[in-house]
């Protein structure tokens, strides 16, 4: 799956990443005043969910029946990246014909950061899922079949849900509207967050 251009730029400025130039001081969350914060991220509204069981078990945030109610019938793959613990899924020969990445972001600092550099992206939709806020932010060159999704669970810690669906002569009937599936997924996320799986 491709690393995205605004997913670099996140790199470089969260964190040192060699070859990225030194990174500007990232703006610091302000706390929130009226219906959002500093940078214009919604307030969060909903009780904020507890990742910390699964840092170490990030392939855990989909459970098998949610993985297989998604049409995904690979294991996941963890991994360890600048902006957190992430796991992976590369179905593309699964129903699902996809793949997919989960992070916990626990690096850049909450939903209202990312907001500050709302400027890097070409598309930028802000959204609510299952009650939380949440954004589609994608690259300057948007290409088919591809959705970053950024879901807030709590002020400080972000999942972002990035996902390519095949797109060869077997492509999924969604495949020009990713996003949709993306929202599907991260509403399973929250619903094992909240220890309803």
């Amino acid at each position: 799956m491709r690393l995205p251009l605004s997913l670099s730029l996140l790199l470089c400025t969260a964190v040192m990443v060699p070859g990225c130039t030194a990174p500007q001081q990232s703006p610091v969350l302000a706390p929130a005043s009226g219906s959002t914060n500093r940078y214009g991220a919604p307030v969060l509204t909903q009780p904020e969910l507890d990742v910390s069981p699964f840092v170490d078990d990030r392939c855990a945030l989909l459970t098998r029946t949610q993985l297989r109610q998604l049409g995904i019938t690979v294991a996941g793959r963890p991994g360890d990246g600048p902006l957190g613990k992430d796991c992976s899924w590369r179905a593309f020969d699964t129903p699902a014909r996809i793949a997919l990445s989960l992070t916990v972001n626990t690096e850049l600092g909450g939903l209202d950061n990312l907001y500050a550099r709302k400027h890097w992206f070409r598309v930028w939709k802000p959204l609510e899922i299952s009650g939380y806020p949440a954004v589609i932010a994608d690259d300057p060159v948007q290409h088919l079949g591809d959705c970053q999704i950024t879901l807030a669970i709590s002020r400080t810690i972000m999942i972002p849900a990035n996902m390519t669906l095949n797109p060869g002569v077997d492509k999924p009937s969604d495949f020009t509207d990713p996003c949709s599936r993306g929202v599907k997924i991260l509403e399973q996320v929250i619903i094992t967050l909240q220890g309803r799986r």
